[in-house]
């Protein structure tokens, strides 16, 4: 279909015709600033977008080398063999919850946003381990940092500004 009149967004408008056209379309989406994140009634996560030049690598969770898709194209790496319930896109990260409550990060991982302990990107979802042994039940990715929120209402933060 033609973009609509009044969308900016050619690369947006391609993945959201992309999705009509799905025989398992999205139960879950969520939209950071050049990319979006889906994940489809089983529980596959998607993604779609274009990195920025000053963060080419990990954006879009496919690995070394993929810094633009138009169309959502399923991420390679599931989650540790669990189904993805939540998912959240920062300026240039992202984050999934899966069905057991572990918490997956990839993107960009400057200051120190994806939870891993360091400032190192991330090509593909890689599990937060410093929150092992949390049932978190929501995440949520922001510009420089990063939220869990635990069934027993802990909350958990890390990055710039955390």
């Amino acid at each position: 279909p033609a973009q609509p009149e009044g969308e900016s967004c050619a690369v947006r408008w391609l993945c959201f015709a992309a999705l009509l056209c799905e025989s398992n379309p999205p139960a879950r989406v969520a939209a950071g600033e050049r990319h979006s994140v889906f994940i489809d009634g089983e529980g596959r996560l998607s993604s779609c977008g274009s990195a920025p030049s000053y963060a080419p690598q990990g954006l879009l969770g496919h690995g070394e080398g993929v810094t633009r898709l138009n169309t959502p194209t399923r991420l390679p790496s599931p989650l540790g063999g669990e189904r993805a319930v939540s998912v959240s896109a920062g300026d240039v990260h992202s984050l999934a919850l899966a069905a057991n409550g572990s918490v997956w990060s990839w993107g960009w991982g400057g200051f120190g946003k994806l939870g891993h302990g360091d400032q190192q990107d991330q090509l593909l979802p890689k599990k937060v381990e410093a929150l092992a042994g949390q049932r978190v039940v929501a995440v949520s990715a922001g510009a420089c940092y990063s939220l869990a929120l635990t069934a027993d209402g802990a909350v958990f933060t890390w990055g710039g500004g955390a």
